[in-house]
């Protein structure tokens, strides 16, 4: 396990003294089976072309994510995310209520979205692959999503372990029913068919994910 960790950090041929600080880091590293998402750091975001000429950027504030990884290089990377619909945001009331609405997500009659995965393949230089079930408007198709192990800290402000991704994946909304369209006079579609994902994550453990980050910040006064 050891020498596959070297490997996809890129370190395989490194120098002695960055390899040694890898390994105690792994070393040391506790052997945990179920992590949470730390939901006051992490962002679950999609961007999509409006008409062409800018990106319009949204976020969802609302999740749930289970996450299983049993050592420090996570070969055996599984995630469960359960995100709320009624709380996607676009920085615009209207176009928000829009999306909520039946052209689009249709909260009502469909209030989660899904993401199970399926499988996960390590690349050198920290970076993955993600297979899995993404599920909106009850229609499930199999994406990938392009990863990327970010940090771990063995020991956060609260004494806990901790670890962070970073992933992206471009899918066509058409494929889960997102149908809505239309046209400019001169034949510009306003919202474009291909959304890409982009998920910043950080993990810990369920008896410190949730007084971790928001204790320590009241008792400090902190934001962090």
């Amino acid at each position: 396990m050891l020498r596959r960790l070297l490997s996809w950090l890129g370190l395989s041929n490194g120098s002695t003294k960055q390899r040694e600080a890898v390994l105690k880091k792994a070393r040391d590293f506790p052997t945990i089976s179920s992590w949470e998402l730390d939901p006051y750091h992490t962002q679950i975001r999609f961007r999509v072309m409006h008409m062409g000429l800018v990106e319009v950027v949204g976020r969802f504030r609302r999740f749930s994510g289970q996450v299983r990884g049993t050592s420090v290089d996570f070969n055996d990377l599984a995630v469960e995310v359960q995100i709320e619909v009624d709380s996607v945001e676009t920085d615009m009331p209207a176009r928000d209520a829009h999306l909520k609405g039946p052209d689009f997500f249709d909260a009502a009659q469909h209030p989660y979205i899904t993401f199970r995965s399926t499988g996960v393949q390590w690349r050198p230089l920290k970076r993955f692959v993600l297979t899995g079930d993404l599920t909106i408007k009850g229609i499930t198709h199999r994406i990938s999503l392009d990863g990327e192990l970010k940090g771990l800290v063995l020991k956060d402000l609260v004494g806990q372990p901790r670890a962070s991704f970073a992933l992206t994946a471009q899918i066509d909304r058409r494929a889960w029913g997102l149908l809505w369209q239309a046209e400019t006079a001169d034949g510009s579609v306003v919202v474009d068919n291909l959304v890409t994902l982009d998920i910043e994550a950080e993990i810990a453990t369920p008896g410190g994910y949730g007084g971790s980050s928001e204790t320590f910040c009241r008792q400090m006064g902190a934001t962090a």
